[in-house]
């Protein structure tokens, strides 16, 4: 697909409370070294009060601000997110309300750790369905901390909290046009087979009175047993990760017909290290181009790529004119890639 883009803008928002491997040393059996050497995490963001709906507002007004557009001529907010802080409202819609973008239509996607990159395409295809200016604002926003058992140091350890933000327009920020013909593609997908590989419950349905109390309860799908809590399947995520990516990157590549070489950065979601540097030696990717942040945020979700992305660009590593591949896997299953021009 060849269009006319822009990224206009990008923010970030990480909670102030810091979490080093040495404090979870303090609470449950685990070390530093532990931690280091499966994951690559050293230390993580959790909210100390925060509501995801805050990060992504948070967020989304440093993107905005970023992009130089005023908020009221955004057409789209995608917030993407597996731990909202209510059902409804959309946190899609409080962002709107809080950021000022009263002319946007709202909505909520839950696509896990692959979020960002589903919502990222369905803006792409609004913008070039469009013959008039189009503004889409997406927003990434995880609180894991809710959803994590903070006794199971399988897990614990690996999560973050944060939020990401990208202002994405098919014209500059000023309303002029942009260069046609820009690069950009899409591979998404999913294996519902794999869903039971990592689980979380919803919330536990309320009692009608009129249920029949003699009817047996229903077995959970996913023989999920932890509650409120996240389930994984390490082993089963890692296999499947080794291979969703590099493929994901690979199938991008081909459809928008460019050569791994041409590629400056690969932005991934930010998960293990091991996992990432695995997939960069199975597809033959130099690894200083596989960018990571893992060790100060850990794994914060569907928020790990916009955030890096964010950090990347502000640090001067991410330019102007630079092809980018954003790619993502997570629970459902679910995987994709992103080729772009930035």
């Amino acid at each position: 697909m060849n269009t006319s883009y822009k990224i206009l803008g990008t923010g970030s928002c990480l909670p102030e409370l810091t979490v080093d491997n040495e404090m979870y040393a303090k609470v449950i059996d685990t070390s530093d070294e532990w931690i280091t050497s499966r994951t690559g995490i050293s230390r993580r963001h959790l909210c100390d009060g925060e509501a995801t709906w805050e990060m992504a507002v948070k967020a989304a007004s440093i993107a905005i601000g970023e992009a130089g557009v005023s908020a009221e001529t955004i057409n789209m907010i995608v917030v993407t997110t597996l731990t909202p802080d209510y059902t409804t409202p959309s946190t899609a819609c409080i962002v709107q309300e809080r950021t000022g973008a009263v002319n946007a239509f709202c909505f909520d996607l839950n696509a896990a750790c692959t979020g960002f990159i589903q919502a990222f395409d369905i803006a792409m295809h609004y913008l070039c369905a469009s013959a008039e200016p189009f503004t889409a604002l997406i927003v990434a926003a995880e609180s894991l901390s809710k959803l994590v058992d903070f006794s199971d140091r399988r897990t614990c350890v690996l999560f973050g909290d944060g939020a990401g933000a990208v202002v994405l327009s098919n014209r500059e920020a000023d309303g002029s046009l942009l260069a046609p013909d820009l690069v950009y593609d899409s591979f998404i997908g999913a294996d519902g087979t794999g869903g039971g590989y990592m689980t979380g419950k919803a919330f536990e349905p309320a009692e009608h009175p009129f249920r029949d109390a003699d009817k047996p309860e229903r077995e959970d799908l996913f023989g999920h047993e932890t509650g409120i809590y996240l389930s994984m399947k390490g082993q089963e995520v890692y296999r499947f990760a080794t291979t969703a990516m590099p493929m994901a990157i690979e199938k991008v590549l081909e459809r928008a017909g460019i050569a791994l070489e041409k590629i400056d950065y690969v932005v991934p979601h930010q998960a293990n290290d091991r996992i990432l540097q695995a997939a960069a030696k199975r597809i033959g990717l130099d690894p200083e181009k596989m960018l990571s942040n893992i060790a100060e945020t850990g794994n914060t979700s569907s928020a790990s790529i916009p955030i890096c992305l964010d950090q990347e660009i502000r640090s001067g590593r991410i330019k102007r004119g630079q092809t980018l591949i954003m790619t993502g896997f997570g629970g459902g299953l679910t995987y994709g890639a992103c080729a772009l021009n930035y």
